[in-house]
């Protein structure tokens, strides 16, 4: 690997590994890691970050297939394989400067025998805590192992917001069936888009494992195919748990949106009885209040008085009217 050339303020952070020890790479060592033979390498880029680009560009190691993908920062869930290398895009979480997760985020890799390259724009959240558990004393046997600790630790990242997920979900049920729709409904309506989007996720992720366990073309990866069935069945296992949330919550939005038409309907019916018994008496206090002449008790002192018994008989017969015709039972 003596054709690279870079510093350490190229990418974030870069790693030489044996078989018993790690140790990060400075700007001394990183010429003689590169070259050393019993080394295995792994380096972590900004692609926000000119000199990272630059570097990846003049990385003639990587296949040029892996180092267009990874310069065009392509977003599609995938890995490929071309010889001895296995390359392709990653879903992540991004992070803030806190450490929790913000969104979907995505990983570029290239793995081949002794050297790990991954990239990214914004700061994830996943790849970053595979660094740390390396830095606690969690060596990888080697780059494909890496790549298998970051999708199982995006696996058990999202099982563990699943269950977060569930109980909001059994939350906003308990609220429901105490009579808070409206409330509900408003809480509801991000879960049921973060849902969704884990979903979207999980589904872009076993498709891009199936596809990888039957390559279209011949490579000698074996370190990261037989890894493939188990990371498969284990995003399977909880893609179906990402379905059932979502079902979950598309019922709950259904019986919520039950409950709130229910509610209107009610509230509607009331007003529309409310303006049936006030209609006659309406048309009859406008009739008595025309300026003009002929008006039934306009010179009695006791015109008020039958009028008001006027209304009141008129709103008793259209109650009773109602009653019969079990409108308002």
């Amino acid at each position: 690997m003596n054709s690279i050339v870079a510093d350490t303020d190229a990418f974030l952070w870069g790693y030489a590994f044996d078989d018993t020890t790690v140790r990060p790479i400075t700007d001394q060592s990183l010429a003689q890691d590169l070259a050393n033979p019993d080394l295995w390498i792994w380096l972590h880029m900004p692609l926000s970050d000119q000199r990272a680009r630059g570097f990846i560009e003049r990385l003639a190691e990587i296949p040029a297939a892996a180092r267009q993908m990874i310069l065009d920062v392509e977003d599609r869930v995938q890995l490929q394989f071309s010889g001895d290398w296995t390359y392709g895009v990653l879903p992540d979480l991004e992070r803030d400067l806190d450490g929790n997760a913000l969104g979907p985020g995505r990983l570029q890799f290239a793995a081949g025998e002794r050297l790990l390259l991954t990239a990214r724009r914004p700061a994830l959240k996943v790849i970053d805590e595979v660094r740390k558990a390396i830095q606690r004393g969690a060596l990888p046997a080697g780059p494909a192992a890496v790549i298998v600790r970051h999708v199982e630790g995006f696996v058990d990242l999202a099982e563990k917001r699943f269950d977060e997920l569930s109980a909001s979900l059994n939350s906003v049920e308990d609220g429901m069936i105490q009579g808070a729709a409206v409330l509900e409904s408003v809480r509801l309506g991000p879960l049921r888009r973060e849902v969704s989007r884990n979903h979207r996720e999980f589904v872009a992720l076993r498709s891009a494992l199936h596809r990888a366990m039957s390559p279209r073309a011949t490579h000698r990866a074996p370190a990261m195919v037989e890894h493939l069935s188990r990371l498969a069945q284990e995003v399977e296992d909880l893609d179906r748990e990402s379905i059932s949330l979502q079902e979950r919550a598309r019922l709950l939005n259904e019986e919520i949106d039950t409950r709130i038409t229910a509610a209107t309907n009610r509230s509607m019916r009331a007003l529309t009885i409310m303006s049936t018994l006030l209609i006659p008496p309406t048309l009859i206090v406008g009739a008595f209040g025309m300026n003009v002449g002929g008006v039934p008790f306009g010179a009695s002192h006791g015109g008020f008085f039958a009028a008001s018994m006027l209304c009141l008989a008129v709103v008793g017969a259209a109650w009773w009217m109602l009653r019969r015709m079990q409108i308002l039972s």
